[in-house]
């Protein structure tokens, strides 16, 4: 069972009662007249009253319904209907996809960058990064072994750039 405090306006409702019956009751030592039977009676008196005072107050409070402030409940967070946001990439590191050709290597077939269609499609082709630049060794229409100079499509990749592609 929970323990009910008792409020500040209460306490002090109690204490004024207390304090005014003791104030109605002064206590008399010896004196057996009529005078004292009547200050005796309204002794009893004050201090039936501030009894039934006390209990008024008390019951009020007993009878006062405590409100509980239910939170509101929190609405589920809705599934984004929309997909995953995609990141625009800038333009300067967009690659044209067009560029990106299969290569026969000694290794097997791999993809890279070809520079020449970069240096004509691509306005930012001078500010590829030199790290990217390789040279393979491919097999030409004769099946002759070449070398040729690609830029790695992974290694670009690292660095930021995406392939742009076009729908």
């Amino acid at each position: 069972m929970k323990r009910r405090q008792i409020t500040s306006p209460l306490k002090f409702a109690l204490s004024a009662t207390l304090a005014l019956a003791l104030s109605v009751a002064p206590v008399s030592a010896g004196s057996n007249n009529s005078n004292s039977d009547n200050q005796d009676i309204t002794t009893v008196i004050g201090i039936l009253l501030g009894l039934a005072a006390v209990g008024a107050i008390l019951s009020n409070n007993n009878d006062r319904d405590e409100k509980v402030v239910h939170p509101h409940p929190r609405r589920p967070k809705r599934p984004d209907r929309r997909g995953p946001k995609v990141r625009r990439v800038p333009d300067h590191l967009q690659l044209p996809a067009h560029c990106l050709r299969n290569y026969r290597t000694q290794q097997g077939k791999q993809r890279f960058f070809a520079p020449r269609c970069l240096k004509r499609n691509f306005s930012y082709a001078s500010d590829l990064p030199r790290a990217c630049k390789d040279r393979i060794v491919v097999r030409d229409k004769n099946g002759t072994y070449v070398t040729r100079k690609v830029y790695r499509s992974g290694c670009l990749n690292n660095r930021g750039y995406r392939t742009k592609t076009i729908y």
